[in-house]
């Protein structure tokens, strides 16, 4: 039978029945429990009162220690290698850390924080790995914008669209083409070809930027 953890409701029926004096084997039959997680539970969340002098059972105490356990052990949980070869595959596609993490979840496969990743990633470096070069900005350092006119993708003496003949606008004449880069990461990019007459759309891939 697979053990599943006691709820909230259920520490607070054993609490108010330990307080009518009604013993724990009873308690575990009436919940439907093994006496001996019944034991256990009032062993590792119960307090010593020092007024009464004694250990007490409270359900709101018993359930803060129980929630703040599992928090621990969830942090602490050890990850093989075999957990990351998934993940590792994913980034040498250049998947972002925040993407995997989407993979993973939809598919049901061990989940694991962006910031784990992160880290798998930086201690693969240390160790002389490469997953670090397949990061969108392993390479770039980030530079303050304030106030600055972002020139990405711009081309030097590139002419304004608002500079075109005024007869591309009616389209009835070919030969008018509206050309433009799509980037992508790293430097893979796409040329974007559109007519203006027929509305013809193309995309060929660019050898780089």
């Amino acid at each position: 039978m697979r053990y599943t953890h006691l709820t909230e409701n259920e520490r607070y029926m054993i609490s108010a029945l330990r307080k009518q004096g009604i013993s724990t084997a009873k308690i575990a039959k009436q919940l439907g429990r093994h006496k001996a997680t019944i034991y256990r539970e009032i062993e590792r969340n119960s307090r010593y009162n020092r007024h009464f002098r004694r250990f007490s059972y409270q359900a709101w105490r018993a359930q803060q220690m129980a929630r703040n356990r599992l928090s621990r052990s969830r942090r602490n949980k050890r990850y093989s290698e075999i957990d990351f070869r998934l993940p590792e595959a994913l980034l040498r596609l250049d998947w972002s850390p925040d993407q995997i993490v989407g993979y993973l979840r939809v598919r049901g496969y061990p989940t694991m924080s962006h910031e784990l990743i992160y880290q798998h990633i930086w201690n693969d470096k240390t160790l002389g790995g490469t997953l670090w070069k397949h990061l969108r900005q392993s390479t770039k350092k980030r530079r303050k914008r304030y106030n600055s006119k972002d020139s990405r993708g711009r081309l030097a003496a590139k002419r304004h669209i608002t500079e075109r003949p005024a007869k591309a606008e009616h389209r009835n004449e070919p030969g008018h083409w509206e050309i433009d880069t799509v980037v992508g990461p790293r430097t893979k990019a796409l040329y974007r070809n559109f007519s203006r007459q027929n509305d013809w759309l193309h995309f060929y891939r660019a050898n780089g930027r």
